[in-house]
């Protein structure tokens, strides 16, 4: 009759519409939200009209703790969201519940995203014991993108610091760009909901293929065997990309609505992109002058230009760039980074191996834009 094994109790399923986990998912896509990313045009030109300090702080905040952001997922779940009382909680709800939070709470839960980057990773590294700088900057090694060594850990020995950047950040976002577009959209994931929780009383498998059109990653299977809730989240600007968080016992998957007015939604992006900037300039220069500035900050470093001269004869993959510039890995995957959110490089997945070239055509704009400056 074959073999007994102890089952496991089946997967709930559900949807919700949650603020805060909106939140999640936004700040995620305003961090990757550079030219080159395919992202929502909205997105792109949000992340673009922030101000300086919140751009570092969205760079540096997502920049330490591994490629799949986890720091600023720590707070959002620290208010437990999920839970019945806390599914309908506005911004303010949750700004006053992180608020209360002391500093050293900060720290505890960018201590904890990085122990899942290396328990993901496989490291076997664990939080170092004393405050010795060289061994705090191998653990953090890991775990770095868009930051420095540096700047990760002056961040996490003033917890103060990080809980002040933190708090200015998720406020600074909510206040100045996506408070009224969260309002404006609401209607339509509402009723991406109400239709999803068909999908949703299917069971897990077929919801997601269903809700996000693709393929289980084997990721998010592996992840599974942890977890006993499974909360679909609907996040209007993802587009058609994959997004999850697994957060035991909890998983949370975002998926986008569907768009019922499509061609709409293209004749509003193409108006904004005519409409003209405070400052005169229309949203088409100003992107433009803006890529060249973004390209120029990713030019600006020795080991960049370097990564640039491998790859002027071909296309090389992450590996072999390693290996020839003989500096660490982690120092190179956050050159690549940059490169590619400068949109500088193309990368082309092949054999479970990411390829990067350069992208030509950035570097013609580039040059061109100085030339045009030199008076020639």
């Amino acid at each position: 009759m074959g073999e007994l094994v102890a089952g496991r109790p089946a997967l709930h399923v559900d949807v919700v519409v949650s603020l805060p986990l909106d939140l999640i998912s936004t700040m995620s896509l305003l961090y990757r939200a550079v030219p080159g990313s395919g992202l929502d045009p909205w997105l792109v030109a949000t992340r673009r009209s922030l101000p300086p300090a919140l751009r570092e702080d969205i760079d540096l905040l997502h920049g330490f703790s591994g490629r799949l952001l986890y720091y600023l997922e720590e707070p959002i779940m620290r208010f437990a969201p999920l839970r019945p009382e806390r599914l309908d909680a506005t911004f303010a709800e949750l700004f006053d519940f992180l608020v209360e939070l002391p500093p050293v709470t900060y720290r505890a839960m960018a201590l904890h995203a990085l122990d899942r980057v290396h328990r993901d990773l496989g490291t076997g590294l664990v939080i170092p014991a004393s405050e010795d700088e060289s061994a705090w900057r191998r653990y953090l090694e890991p775990g770095l993108t868009t930051a420095t060594g540096e700047e990760a850990y002056a961040i996490l020995r003033e917890p103060e610091a990080l809980r002040d950047r933190t708090l200015r950040l998720l406020r600074g976002v909510w206040e100045q760009c996506y408070r009224d577009e969260y309002v404006a959209r609401l209607p339509a994931v509402r009723e991406a909901a109400r239709r999803a929780r068909v999908s949703a009383g299917r069971g897990f498998g077929v919801a997601f293929s269903e809700l996000t059109g693709k393929r289980l990653p084997s990721t998010l299977a592996a992840g599974l065997h942890n977890v006993s809730a499974v909360t679909f989240c609907p996040s209007y600007h993802l587009g058609g990309f994959i997004s999850y968080i697994i957060y035991p016992p909890d998983v949370i998957v975002y998926f986008s609505p569907a768009l019922d007015d499509a061609a709409s939604l293209v004749a509003n992006d193409q108006a904004v992109e005519r409409a003209t900037a405070p400052n005169g300039e229309s949203n088409l220069a100003q992107r433009a002058r803006e890529d060249i500035l973004e390209g120029l900050r990713a030019l600006a470093d020795p080991n960049r230009l370097r990564i640039l001269d491998l790859l002027g004869g071909d296309e090389l993959y992450a590996q072999e760039i390693v290996g020839r510039l003989g500096i660490a890995q982690s120092a190179v995957s956050r050159h690549l980074s940059q490169l590619e959110r400068a949109g500088l490089l193309t990368v082309r997945p092949r054999g479970g191996m990411k390829y990067y070239a350069i992208d030509q055509s950035a570097l013609t704009r580039i040059a061109g834009a100085i030339e045009a400056r030199a008076g020639n």
